[in-house]
């Protein structure tokens, strides 16, 4: 497989609930790389490597009832690790004319 890349992704490590008081439905926001088996989110503030995936969702999430997000829960059980991504591109409404479903669609087979 040929590794895809999406821009001007967003990334949450969990859940931005109001309680949190960000502003931004986003943490930070780059480069999504998927390969074969790993996925690799190169932002302005962090590089994030994902590897055994367990799950992987879509939908709302937190406190952004716009956009929906692609939840991925990985690494060993029994702490698992977060991540969400959302297409932020189009001033962020590049989700919602499907940037998020391509996310999606591109990321599932990494479930072990």
């Amino acid at each position: 497989m040929v590794a895809q890349t999406f821009e001007k992704v967003w990334y949450l490590p969990d859940e931005n609930r109001w309680r949190n008081m960000n502003i931004k439905a986003f943490r930070d926001v780059g480069r999504l790389i998927v390969g074969d088996n790993v996925l690799e989110f190169q932002g302005k503030k962090d590089t994030v490597i994902i590897k055994h995936v367990k799950r992987v969702s879509y939908g709302k999430q937190g406190r952004d009832f716009v956009n929906n997000w692609v939840k991925i829960e990985y690494g060993e059980d029994p702490e698992l690790s977060t991540a969400l991504f959302a297409d932020g591109s189009k001033l962020g409404w590049g989700g919602i004319f499907g940037g998020t479903k391509r996310i999606l669609a591109a990321v599932q087979h990494l479930v072990e």
